[in-house]
């Protein structure tokens, strides 16, 4: 939902055109959503992922036509080696393209704002007191927050973070700290920069789950609820 309402939006202010291309470093899930809108509305697509990413999600996004450019994980992120570095030059080097930044684009937000906070509101008829989510871009849990924030001011949102990320230590006490920051193996959450999207003041609480909670969890949920998830849904559960 979030990839096709940025497409969508980037569309609609010109900045994305005919025979285009969409270019963003992604982690695989939302390279995904975009692999599907590109394919619905003949864009080309470049994804740049972290060398940690798993086989599947790249044979994934070449099976959906994206072109993958793999890069280091263990370098800052404005080294011109990094997966967002490469996507920002390869969308001035190439004619015709956008660098979507899922990290800084507002419609990320919006997005969750208008579909998936609504979604949970009704489904839970409004009976929930916590949302849980994994922070990596901050646009589901900012967005969705916003939406249940309005309906119930009292319901909390406790965003869950990795060890190797700085989100729970800038939350607490606005420092980013360096020492913070090492290489984790949870895909799709933490980061080693403040992304625009995530709206520090909406989230009331972060949580921080090693990788080995996060894998122990996501096994418990298939063995025993039958719900098969990544590391970072098991992270959401650990977190608990």
């Amino acid at each position: 939902r979030m990839a096709l309402k940025m497409i969508e939006d980037a569309e609609k202010e010109g900045k994305l055109k005919s025979g285009g291309t969409v270019i963003e470093s992604t982690s695989g899930n939302t390279g995904m959503g975009l692999a599907i809108a590109c394919i619905h509305k003949g864009y080309k697509l470049i994804c740049t992922l972290p060398d940690k990413q798993s086989k599947e999600k790249i044979d994934m996004l070449k099976a959906m036509g994206a072109k993958v450019i793999v890069k280091p994980t263990n370098v800052a992120a404005e080294d011109p080696e990094s997966y967002y570095s490469t996507a920002k030059r390869l969308s001035k080097e190439i004619p015709n393209s956008i660098y979507i930044n899922q990290y800084n684009n507002q419609s990320n937000c919006k997005a969750h704002y208008e579909s998936t906070g609504p979604e949970i509101w009704k489904q839970t008829d409004g009976k929930l007191t916590h949302l849980l989510v994994g922070v990596g871009t901050g646009g589901t849990i900012s967005g969705t927050a916003k939406y249940l924030k309005e309906k119930n001011s009292k319901i909390k949102i406790w965003g869950i973070d990795c060890y190797g990320s700085l989100f729970k230590k800038y939350h607490e006490t606005g420092e980013i700290d360096k020492n913070e920051i090492f290489p984790y193996l949870t895909e799709g959450i933490g980061e080693d920069f403040i992304p625009d999207n995530v709206d520090f003041e909406i989230i009331d609480l972060f949580e921080k789950v090693t990788d080995k909670d996060g894998a122990i969890f996501t096994r418990r949920l298939a063995r025993e609820e039958g719900i098969l998830v990544g590391y970072s849904a098991g992270s959401a559960i650990a977190g608990l």
